[in-house]
């Protein structure tokens, strides 16, 4: 019997430091059917030759040149376009996957549209940080959509989701993460798998894409994290399949977060009533503690 096609989506800009180790580590997966859909975004240092000295030995590697740059969102939008397998991996440029991601994944999604794991942080050498990107102990449980609202948990690197899922992601929104809008839409339908398994090193230096934004928002992140979250009430807000009542609720926060008032009796109330939901892996909070954190995510 034929395995299925799992495509990986990896999209490249100037990554030609660390992106032929991470290569290597896909097309040497204990998994081989593959493809790996490169879409490089306007390179300008030497990825292009190394991608294509790798397609010689590797012609499971296809590379696309985006004419212009397209960002972030849009550039994964088009990889993940053109690939044809089954399934869909996302891969960043600058990790390592160890060898069985792509098998365990494909073993544990089951009728799921997307499955997502866990990810060690390691240095520039590949030495290990001792921090993971999740918590040892995250468990998915009975979360629903509301525990996606003002932080995100499944990130792009980790996800392996099912070629059903395209319709329900297409068009990815220009701004915004779109890891946190595929993540928010596989859970709204309960269509979305954790496992608890290392299954990238993900490597952490200085022109990463979390170092850059962690730069770029240092000089006052608590305003960054509130903008943050806003924009991302305002995408999620608009996404077709929400039942009435859900988009009300999305609605109406973005609306509370728009004004930029501290003391918001309707997001306080929300977040009294709805702590549990939005926060599940923050410890638990009675009724004064939880009115305190209220008035903390006011702006």
């Amino acid at each position: 019997m034929m395995q299925p096609l799992i495509s990986i989506a990896l999209c490249t800009y100037n990554g030609a430091k660390y992106l032929q180790e991470q290569l290597m580590s896909i097309v040497h997966q204990t998994y081989k059917n593959i493809e790996v859909v490169i879409v490089d975004d306007c390179s300008t240092d030497n990825t292009i030759e190394i991608v294509k000295n790798l397609q010689k030995t590797f012609p499971q590697i296809k590379l696309h040149q985006n004419e212009k740059n397209l960002g972030f969102n849009k550039n994964f939008e088009k990889a993940i376009g053109l690939c044809t397998g089954d399934y869909i991996a996302i891969s960043d440029q600058d990790d390592i996957w160890e060898p069985s991601k792509l098998e365990l994944l494909l073993n544990h999604i089951n009728d799921n549209w997307l499955i997502f794991s866990n990810s060690i942080f390691v240095d520039e050498q590949n030495n290990e940080l001792g921090k993971t990107l999740l918590q040892p102990s995250f468990k998915l449980g009975e979360r629903d959509f509301r525990s996606l609202l003002f932080y995100n948990f499944v990130t792009g690197h980790t996800t392996l989701f099912a070629r059903a899922f395209i319709p329900y992601i297409f068009p990815i929104p220009n701004s915004g993460y779109y890891d946190w809008w595929m993540g928010f839409i596989a859970l709204y339908h309960k269509k979305i798998a954790y496992l608890n398994k290392n299954l990238t090193r993900h490597r952490i230096h200085g022109s990463s894409v979390m170092n850059k934004e962690e730069q770029a928002t240092s000089s006052n992140p608590k305003e960054a994290r509130f903008l943050e979250k806003t924009k991302n009430l305002e995408i999620l807000k608009d996404y077709l399949n929400l039942g009435p009542e859900d988009k009300q609720l999305i609605s109406d926060l973005f609306k509370s977060y728009s004004k930029k008032k501290k003391y918001n009796l309707f997001l306080i109330i929300q977040m009294i009533k709805n702590y549990p939901d939005f926060f599940p892996d923050l410890k638990k909070r009675n009724f004064i503690s939880r009115f305190n954190f209220a008035l903390k995510m006011g702006y």
